[in-house]
């Protein structure tokens, strides 16, 4: 009887034996997942963009009101700017989408400004939004839930595509379909209507812009040319982080997210890298109402944070592009709380940074000089 059951452990063992290298064999004839499609090409490769945003919130006469803070950015030694603008929907639970009439430029008022920018030798990114007249609490456009989803994307293709025109035929070098619009994301064909749609009116890159903490749920990240992020995650715990403990936050952070995008095959670009001069900016970056008040760690905080984030992030051949949020010529110096580096310590940084990508890339490390002329004024003296 003993000798019955050893018998018999003994061939169950070795019919599982055999049935395991049975599976690995079938396993190992069975083709490999799909991987993504390959990225589009085209005629020129596009170069790194280094560059800063521009948020347009007038309707009218842009290039005068602008050109001043574009032809900065360009003292500064950036090649690339990002020309942010904004639809309009009452609040998160509204499925009607606009133009603002105090805010938002027509698409024929935007194009000379893009032309403008690409005029001074800057590359040219477009980046419409959707922002909430009178939100409801605490709601922004990531919690956006209207009633009929069909109309709020029938409302904003017909918004982004008027947008996507006005990019091509200033020959904008990428476009991008969205940003931060995290409830929607789940609609993937709505979202790949809209890429299809509007590759039929532009032909440059395609991007869209995710929340730093929802890039990996979307499903339509292949329909694209370029994965756009941004950056604001919690670095530290509490004010004033040396720069070492924000090196060393970025670590896994990065490992992270280059593991991810190594897997689409698509470049980076970071479309909102940026923090307060305010502290506790290292905690929550996206908290501009954090505090009130600067103060001279809050200028070194927002130093370090720059600092760091170049450490982490400047020598990855993944990342195509990044872009600091945010560039204003009605802000900044050291008693302002808000995003813009201008006139703070952070904004060395960021002179040294371009000059030596410009170096690298055979432009020199000078940029052109300011148009005083053409920059006097703040643009705005009408208002």
């Amino acid at each position: 009887m003993r000798f019955r059951r050893e018998t018999s452990v003994q061939l169950t063992k070795l019919a599982a034996a055999v049935l395991a290298v049975v599976v690995a064999v079938q396993l190992a004839r069975m083709p490999a997942a799909n991987p993504p499609p390959p990225a589009r090409q085209f005629d020129s490769p596009l170069p790194v963009l280094h560059g800063l945003a521009l948020q347009v919130d007038r309707p009218t006469d842009l290039v005068r009101r602008y050109d001043k803070a574009l032809q900065e950015i360009v003292a500064l030694g950036a090649n690339c700017v990002l020309i942010s603008t904004s639809f309009y929907q009452e609040h998160a639970g509204s499925e009607r989408i606009d133009y603002h009439a105090d805010h938002t430029p027509r698409p024929a008022e935007l194009r000379p400004l893009l032309e403008r920018a690409r005029s001074l030798g800057l590359r040219v990114v477009l980046m419409p939004k959707v922002l909430l007249a009178s939100p409801r609490g605490n709601e922004w456009r990531g919690k956006i839930q209207p009633p009929d989803w069909e109309e709020w994307f029938a409302q904003y293709r017909r918004c982004i595509l008027e947008m996507a025109r006005a990019a091509a035929e200033a020959r904008a070098d990428v476009f991008m379909v969205g940003s931060e619009l995290v409830t929607t994301e789940r609609y993937t064909d709505e979202w790949r209507r809209i890429v299809r749609e509007a590759r039929q009116v532009f032909d440059g890159r395609l991007a869209y812009s995710a929340n730093w903490d929802h890039y990996r749920d979307i499903e339509f990240w292949d329909d694209l040319d370029l994965i756009g992020m941004t950056t604001y995650y919690k670095l530290a715990d509490q004010p004033d982080p040396s720069l070492e403990t924000l090196v060393q936050s970025w670590q896994p952070i990065r490992k992270n997210i280059l593991a991810w995008q190594r897997k689409k095959s698509r470049p980076l670009i970071f479309t909102e890298v940026g923090w307060c001069s305010q502290e506790g900016s290292a905690i929550e970056a996206w908290n501009y109402y954090r505090s009130r008040k600067t103060t001279p760690a809050a200028l070194q905080e927002q130093k370090n944070l720059y600092l760091a984030f170049l450490q982490a992030w400047d020598d990855a051949p993944e990342v195509g592009g990044v872009i600091w949020w945010e560039w204003t010529i009605y802000q900044g110096g050291p008693a302002d709380v808000g995003y813009t580096p201008r006139g703070k310590p952070a904004e060395e940084v960021l002179r040294d940074w371009f000059a030596r990508h410009r170096k690298v890339a055979g432009e020199g490390a000078e940029p052109p000089a300011l148009d005083r002329a053409t920059a006097a004024g703040d643009g705005d003296d009408d208002d």
